[in-house]
C-alpha cells in the first residue's frame, strides 16, 4: 500500500485519498488530538499528515490529484546502509549509505573506523586493497540497513595469519580471525560442566588482547546457513555471563563453536605444496622430486632462510661473502613479507604446485 485513505466502516466504497507517498507504506498511526496519522514506510523517515474534513465520501480515482501534498511534520530518520565490500585484509568493509557516504568499519573490532563522506566505491576500494590473499572467513550483508557480520561453520576458521608481538617483531603469533571473534563474541559465556583449564584461560586472554568487542555488540544464533534460517537466540556480548542466558547458550551453541571455546581445539592449518629450484629463463618440466609443504601464510622470508640454511648451506673459510637471495614466482620478484598464498593466488594464479624460484646475488 502507498496511499492512505479515508475509509468509513460502514461503507465499502474508498473514499478520498490524502497524501500520495513515495515508499510502501509500513505502519500508520492515528492521531485522534490532532486530526492527523503518522505514517511510516519503507524509507527511513515518519511523516505527520495532517487531515482534512471530509464532507463526501463518494469513490473517487487513484490519479486524482491528493488532498494534501507536503507533509506537516517529518522526523527524520538516518541513511540506511545499502551496500558492503570486504576488504583484502579480511579485517575490513567498506559500506556506503542510501545517500552516497561512505563507512569504514572494523569486522574484528566491531566498530566504525571513519565515516569516508562522499566517495567512489570503486576508486575508494582500489586504494584501500593491497596485494594478499586471506581466504574468505565471514560474509556482510546490509539487508537490515545495518553492517551484518554472518559466520558459518564452513569457512569461519579458514584465515590463518601471523601477527608480531613485539617491538622488535622477532616472535610470530599464529592467530585466526574466526577464532578471535568466536571467542571475544563468548569471552563471558562459562559453560556449564566445563573444565577449568588454566592454559585454555592463558588463550582467552591472549585472544581478548587480539580482538576487543564493546560489550553492547549484539549477536544471535541463527539455525541455517548465510543468516537466512530460523533465529534461535538473541544476545549481548555483555549479557553471555548471565546465569539464565548461559544455560540457554549451553543448550543452543553449536559443536564446532563449542569445540574452539571450551576444549580450545583450534583448526588445522591449511598447506600449499610447492617447489624450490635455481633460478632460470626457461625452467625445465619439474618432477615431484623436492616438492615441499608448508602452511598457506608462511612468509617469503622464511622461503629465504630455507635456501640459505638447507640448500645453499653455511659458507666456509675466514672472510665469508654475503650473499642476497631473492625468490621469483613467473619471473615477478617476491617481497619478504608476503606469504605463499598470496603468491599462489595472485602471481602463480594455477591449480597446481607451486612453483619457485632462488636467484643468488
Amino acid at each position: 500500500m502507498r496511499n492512505p485513505f479515508n475509509v468509513k466502516k460502514e461503507e465499502k466504497s474508498e473514499s478520498p485519498f490524502y497524501a500520495k507517498k513515495t515508499g510502501s507504506i509500513l505502519d500508520v498511526v492515528v492521531d485522534d488530538a490532532n486530526n492527523s496519522l503518522w505514517i511510516g514506510t519503507t524509507k527511513t523517515s515518519v511523516n505527520k499528515w495532517e487531515l482534512p474534513s471530509v464532507k463526501s465520501t463518494h469513490s473517487i480515482s487513484i490519479s486524482e490529484k491528493p488532498t494534501v501534498s507536503t507533509p506537516a511534520a517529518i522526523i527524520k530518520g538516518g541513511d540506511g546502509l545499502k551496500s558492503a565490500i570486504v576488504l583484502s585484509d579480511k579485517q575490513h568493509v567498506i559500506c556506503t549509505d542510501s545517500a552516497g557516504n561512505g563507512f569504514l568499519y572494523n569486522v574484528l573490532g566491531a566498530k566504525l573506523v571513519k565515516e569516508l563522506g562522499k566517495i567512489d566505491v570503486k576508486e575508494e576500494v582500489r586504494a584501500r586493497n593491497k596485494q594478499e590473499f586471506i581466504p574468505n572467513w565471514f560474509s556482510a550483508d546490509v539487508k537490515t540497513g545495518m553492517l551484518t557480520i554472518c559466520l558459518d561453520e564452513s569457512d569461519c576458521y579458514s584465515a590463518w595469519v601471523c601477527v608480531k608481538d613485539d617491538l622488535d617483531g622477532n616472535n610470530d603469533n599464529k592467530i585466526n580471525y574466526g577464532g578471535l571473534i568466536i571467542q571475544a563474541l563468548l569471552q563471558n559465556w562459562v559453560c556449564t560442566g566445563a573444565p577449568n583449564d588454566p592454559t585454555e584461560q592463558e588463550c582467552r586472554a591472549l585472544y581478548s588482547k587480539q580482538c576487543a568487542l564493546p560489550p553492547h555488540t549484539p549477536f544471535a544464533l541463527i539455525e541455517g546457513s548465510d543468516g537466512c534460517g530460523r533465529t534461535l537466540f538473541r544476545i549481548r556480548v555483555d549479557e553471555t555471563g548471565n546465569p539464565n542466558d548461559s544455560r540457554i547458550l549451553d543448550e543452543l551453541i553449536p559443536g564446532w563453536v563449542y569445540d574452539l571455546r571450551v576444549k580450545n581445539e583450534m583448526p588445522k592449518f591449511t598447506k600449499i605444496a610447492f617447489y624450490i629450484e635455481p633460478y632460470a629463463e626457461d625452467p625445465p618440466p619439474k618432477s615431484r622430486e623436492g616438492r615441499l609443504s608448508a602452511n598457506d601464510f608462511l612468509a617469503i622470508s622464511k622461503v629465504i632462510e630455507y635456501v640459505g640454511d638447507k640448500i645453499l648451506g653455511p659458507q666456509e673459510g675466514p672472510n665469508p661473502v654475503a650473499h642476497e637471495i631473492l625468490i621469483f614466482c613467473n619471473k615477478q620478484k617476491l617481497e619478504p613479507h608476503m606469504d605463499l598464498r598470496t603468491v599462489k593466488h595472485t602471481i602463480w594464479k594455477s591449480g597446481s604446485d607451486l612453483r619457485l624460484m632462488y636467484l643468488v646475488s
